[in-house]
């Protein structure tokens, strides 16, 4: 995967302690916030993933649908800090069931077309929304 110009970085709090790219507009308001303060209930869909690369030390990858967009994550220990970077993927259009389904064919097709990067098994069969 080829990481974008768009990332977050958390401190082992996971506060947010410095963002950039597409993430600045919607975050740069709430640094030193913690994220799951200014996501609820993003933590319990990217907290697992977090904590993994933290305990491991290894990079992870997953693709998240929150807040009715789904992008591709990439996330990155170092110390006790984390690198998130994002790569937006598909907004879905809830205006009618049409344009949903369209913003999911679309949703598909982009997952389908980034299944050469290496692909995610366990989001690809686990991709939800949450309440």
């Amino acid at each position: 995967m080829t990481l974008g110009a768009a990332y977050y970085v958390l401190d082992g709090d996971d506060r947010i302690v410095q963002v950039n790219g597409e993430e600045t507009s919607r975050l740069a308001a709430f640094l030193g916030h913690s994220l799951w303060d200014v996501s609820p209930g993003a933590e319990k869909l990217f907290g697992p993933y977090f904590d993994e690369a933290r305990r491991t030390g290894h990079e992870v990858e997953f693709t998240s649908f929150y807040a009715g967009r789904v992008a591709r994550r990439h996330v990155v220990a170092s110390g006790g800090s984390l690198t998130v970077h994002v790569t937006p993927l598909v907004e879905l259009d809830v205006r009618t069931l049409g344009t949903l389904a369209g913003s999911l064919r679309r949703v598909e097709a982009e997952l389908a077309a980034r299944e050469h990067e290496r692909p995610d098994r366990r989001a690809h069969g686990s991709l939800r929304a949450l309440p």
